[in-house]
């Protein structure tokens, strides 16, 4: 698989240079090549492609013994075993779906006897689910427990200065920002399952250098929803480049909707933040090159990108777009203390390299 995405780089490459040199016969055999050069990458990936059950037939075991060892009843319901995934990217998300499995366990699910007081079945439903979505994988781990209780971690997040004082209320997305931080529990003590900074936060950073995303849905007392959003593989995919400044930057495909070019009546305010209207609808407005660290540029035209992450849409405004291509993800680990904006980089046609946005830190 590395030696095929190495081969797309160099294919890119190719194509580059002869479009340049302007020779017919040159830009019609670089054109034959990059077919056979498609067609052995489709089928090395559909070679590496297995079904999800290869690695969730071990769950059943490890939620019922943790379950008795925490004295509580769990019925264990897997669905879409037969969705296929890239070997590689199977063998990594094991560890990630292990720890939500035991988190919902251990944090999510009441005792038989406090699910009966609360007007609930004596027996807790844990589902495992796996289905497709568009160009991804979503992975879903659902218990109907009590939720993720705002009354324990707020407190606790004033206690680090993670939120301010007088915070009374968090957002869905403020509470899984706060829960993915390295280190945050709400547990009273440290045992086996919770307590010793691990859990959340090790998913988050783990699904982010898989290039995917993760999102959670809690209702208190009701229950939690977290799903991790996958590509299909590791390796290569596809991405819209975009320009700011004179870098450029890899947007994957599976969260772009659609494009436009910005101009300034699309630009308004409401409620003293920046939106951009686009038919009948607002989208919040997200500036590239301030997430990057760049000044506001000199005028007001540019291109936008409307991304999507589940049910949540924003308005990516860029310089300008450079074009599609296929990508090679190369992950890297993250500067300490720098901003997580990027999952990885891709090295482009030209040789440069690239970085790869990661949709679920701008939304």
């Amino acid at each position: 698989m590395n030696v095929a995405g190495e081969l797309v780089i160099a294919r890119d490459r190719i194509a580059q240079i002869s479009e340049r040199l302007g020779d017919e016969e040159l830009v019609e055999a670089t054109r034959h090549a990059s077919q056979i050069v498609s067609s052995l990458q489709n089928e090395i990936m559909t070679s590496r492609m297995v079904p999800v059950w290869q690695i969730f037939e071990r769950f059943p075991r490890v939620v019922r013994d943790t379950a008795r060892a925490l004295g509580k009843e769990v019925e264990f319901k897997i669905e879409g075993k037969e969705i296929e995934l890239d070997r590689s990217m199977l063998d990594e998300m094991g560890e990630p779906v292990l720890h939500l499995l035991r988190n919902s366990l251990d944090h999510g699910i009441e005792l038989p006897a406090d699910r009966v007081k609360a007007g609930k079945p004596r027996v807790a439903t844990l589902t495992l689910t796996a289905e497709r979505d568009r160009a991804t994988v979503l992975i879903r781990v659902t218990d109907d427990g009590r939720g993720i209780d705002q009354n324990r971690v707020l407190p606790r997040a004033k206690a680090l200065g993670i939120v301010e004082s007088t915070t009374s209320k968090l957002s869905e997305q403020e509470l899984v920002a706060i829960i993915s931080r390295p280190g945050f529990s709400t547990a009273d003590k440290v045992t086996e399952l919770s307590g010793r900074g691990v859990g959340f936060d090790i998913v988050a950073n783990k699904v982010r250098t898989l290039g995917g995303s993760l999102e959670v849905h809690t209702d208190q007392g009701l229950g939690t929803s977290v799903s991790m959003r996958l590509p299909l593989t590791l390796a290569i995919s596809r991405a819209l480049l975009a320009r700011v400044e004179k870098e450029i930057y890899a947007i994957p495909l599976t969260h772009v909707l659609e494009t436009f070019a910005l101009s300034q009546p699309m630009l308004l305010e409401v409620k003293g933040k920046e939106v951009v209207a686009i038919r009948d609808d607002v989208f919040p407005a997200i500036r590239l090159r301030e997430r990057v660290g760049l000044p506001p540029g000199a005028h007001a035209g540019g291109q936008v990108v409307l991304v999507e992450l589940a049910e949540r849409r924003a308005a990516l405004i860029v310089d300008e777009f450079v074009g599609q291509q296929e990508i090679v993800m190369k992950q890297f680990d993250g500067v300490n203390g720098s901003r997580t904006l990027f999952s990885g980089a891709t090295i482009l046609g030209d040789g440069a390299p690239a970085l790869i946005i990661d949709a679920s830190t701008l939304l």
